[in-house]
Order: structure tokens, then C-alpha cells, then sequence
């Protein structure tokens, strides 16, 4: 009984090893971004200009030149900007050991990327290239009473010196549902080998079709549910539904397996509950090396193409309305901007050329004088000069 319970205790031990790598990055991640007073102040006036509904493009001078007062060098700007905009948490940085680690699961991470990806372009050609994922919600939007609309997003003008937040904040999703399938399958009463085949067949498929509707979506399209007073970013849906059932799923799995181990109901080969938490860990991080070359592979090269492809689909379909969602103080405003396949054939110069320079706009831009520094009337003119006298 001692032992059963040691070996419990060194499982759970072994189960929070990428708890505790995480934490020491987590902290690394702050200093890099910036922790210092003028930094909290400078992360304080771009959430206020995103709490505006207002891109930083439209504010991009003004906070250059309050980072030159501060002073913030450009590449901590970008930092603070994405981080802002993808903040990282622990989840993030407990994948990061990969990397370290990426000689011992970078071999099986590799074997299953080279399965996965000509079934990404596989679930490309059928969702993107044939239609189906338009006219999957064309029907969603049908049985809902759901209406389509565009949202201006907010990312434009983000600096882009520290563009691979956007690629770290992705990983969790692929990384956490490949751990979700093992433990899925673990639980059936089938030979190992048997097991570890249909963990990555099942692994394969729901990753390649959920990397698919995830580049698809990234872009303004919004769902609109007049009834119930909602709107549903269509590129938030996926992680609103895979979230809570794969993270509530893992923290259930996992702690049943660990129980059945210690009553021995558990006959697999991973009965042990130490040799059952080293595989968990080899699977996470194998799922998470699989992510980052989905990230590096298929975002970094084809995703564009699918977001275009699929939101001229949604364009002839419905032909939404690009909105401004924008909100001072407690009043808050949805504005027509212009259509969303005008905004798509301009690259979103329509917008920029609509922008009017008004009153509000001038006592936001910056003065040439100085902090500190009072403002001078001007000098009265000399009128006895004009008439030559």
C-alpha cells in the first residue's frame, strides 16, 4: 500500500514537470516584455485605444511618440503590443520544453507532421477549394436564425517585431487535443498497438480540420444573433468549444486513469502510474513539436490563401456589412463602414482613405513642445513695419 502510494505521488510529481518548467519562462516572458513603470504605462494606452474599438493604425503616430517620451525602443513596442493582443499564459509556456527536449520527440512529432500534412491539404481541397465549410455555415447560420456580419478588426498596425506570440498562442490547441485523444483511446479495451494507431488517426483528422477552419475564420466575419442580443467572432468558436471540453476533459482523464491504477481496474501496459505520466508527457510534447510545424509549415505559407478563398466564399453567399464596433466611455456604437467585399478588394485601404482628419483628431496629435513646457501667445504684430514707417 506504501508503494502503491510513493509511485502515486512520483506520477504526480512527473505529471507537474512542465508546471514547474513553466513557471521560471513565465517570468522570463514578463521581464522580456517589460515590467517597469513607463512599460505599464505604455500597455495602459493600448488597451485603452483597443478598449476604444479602435485599431492602432488609426493611433500609430500618437504612440509612437509616446514611446519616444518614455522612452520605448520599437522591438519592446511590438512586445507589449502582442502581448497585449496574444497574451501567453501558463498553458503557452508549458509546451515550450520541446524545444529542449525536441531530439527525443522531434523524431515522433516528425512522423506524424509527415501524415498530417498532405491531410491538411486534403481537408483544404474539400472545405476551402469545394465550398463545404461555406456551406456548413450557410446551414449553421440557417438553423440558428443567425445573421453575418464583418468587424473591423483591431490588429492592424501591431508592430511585428515579436510576430511569433501569434504562433505560440495557437500551440495549446493541437498540442492539448493530442493528449486528449491518447487518453481517449487509452480507455478502450484494445491491444497497445492497436491503441496508438487509432490515437493518430483520430489525431490526424480532427487537426487537420480544425487548422483548416481556424486559418478560415481568422478575419472580420462575425456571427450576429439579433435574438438572444450576442455576437460570435467565427475565429473564437473553434477555442470556445474545444476549451472547456478538452481542458475539463484532461483534468478528468487524467485523475480517473491515475485512480484506476492505483485499484487495479487499469490491464494495459501503462497500469504503473509512473510509466503511465512519462507517456502522458511524451504525447504532450510530441502533440506540441507536431503544432509548431503545423505553425511554421502550413500558417506561415498557405494560411492567407485559405482566409481569402473562404471569406469571398461567405462574401457571394451573404454579402455582409463591415461594422466599426467602437465604444467611449459607456456609450457604445456599430457603425457601417462599408461593405465587406470592398474592404476585401482594397486590402482594407477603403478604410484608410475614408478616415477624416476632424477637431478631436488634432488635440490628439502630438506637440512639438516639450513636457513641462508652458505655451507662449503669439507676438503682436508690428504694424507700423507694413506701412513703412
Amino acid at each position: 500500500m506504501a508503494e502503491d502510494f510513493t509511485s502515486l505521488l512520483i506520477a504526480v510529481g512527473i505529471l507537474l514537470i512542465p508546471v514547474v518548467l513553466a513557471l521560471p519562462l513565465r517570468f522570463w516572458w514578463t521581464y522580456r516584455v517589460g515590467s517597469e513603470p513607463e512599460h505599464v504605462r505604455y500597455r495602459r494606452w493600448v488597451r485603452q485605444v483597443w478598449d476604444a474599438g479602435e485599431p492602432l493604425s488609426t493611433r500609430r503616430q500618437e504612440l509612437d511618440h509616446l514611446a519616444r517620451g518614455l522612452p520605448i525602443d520599437t522591438s519592446r513596442q511590438g512586445r507589449i503590443e502582442m502581448d497585449v493582443l496574444h497574451p501567453l499564459k501558463l498553458p503557452h509556456f508549458m509546451l515550450l520544453p520541446v524545444l529542449i527536449l525536441s531530439p527525443l520527440v522531434g523524431i515522433i512529432g516528425g512522423i506524424v507532421f509527415v501524415l498530417l500534412y498532405p491531410l491538411i491539404l486534403v481537408a483544404e481541397w474539400l472545405l476551402i477549394d469545394r465550398g463545404i465549410l461555406a456551406k456548413i455555415v450557410n446551414i449553421v447560420m440557417r438553423v440558428m436564425h443567425w445573421g453575418m456580419i464583418g468587424i473591423h478588426r483591431l490588429d492592424s498596425g501591431v508592430r511585428d517585431e515579436d510576430a511569433m506570440v501569434e504562433h505560440m498562442h495557437r500551440l495549446p490547441t493541437t498540442a492539448f487535443l493530442g493528449l486528449f485523444c491518447y487518453l481517449i483511446v487509452s480507455y478502450m479495451p484494445l491491444p497497445t498497438w492497436i491503441q496508438i494507431t487509432l490515437t493518430v488517426l483520430l489525431f490526424l483528422i480532427l487537426t487537420s480540420v480544425i487548422v483548416i477552419v481556424k486559418a478560415a475564420s481568422h478575419g472580420e466575419l462575425v456571427f450576429a444573433d439579433t435574438s438572444q442580443r450576442r455576437m460570435q467572432p467565427m475565429e473564437r468558436l473553434v477555442d470556445d468549444i474545444l476549451a472547456p471540453v478538452v481542458g475539463l476533459g484532461l483534468l478528468f482523464l487524467l485523475s480517473r486513469h491515475l485512480f484506476l491504477t492505483q485499484i487495479g481496474a487499469s490491464n494495459s501496459i501503462f497500469a504503473d502510474p509512473i510509466w503511465f505520466a512519462g507517456i502522458v508527457l511524451i504525447v504532450l510534447y510530441s502533440a506540441a513539436a507536431v503544432a509548431i510545424m503545423v505553425e511554421i509549415s502550413f500558417f506561415g505559407l498557405r494560411s492567407e490563401r485559405v482566409r481569402m478563398v473562404f471569406q469571398n466564399q461567405i462574401v457571394d453567399l451573404h454579402d455582409p456589412v463591415l461594422y466599426a464596433f467602437t465604444r467611449e466611455h459607456d456609450r457604445m456604437e456599430l457603425n457601417p463602414l462599408c461593405s465587406l467585399k470592398e474592404h476585401l478588394e482594397s486590402n482594407g485601404e477603403v478604410l484608410e482613405n475614408t478616415d477624416t482628419f476632424n477637431f478631436e483628431d488634432m488635440l490628439r496629435t502630438p506637440s512639438t513642445l516639450q513636457e513641462g513646457e508652458d505655451a507662449l501667445p503669439p507676438e503682436k504684430p508690428d504694424f507700423k513695419a507694413f506701412r513703412g514707417v
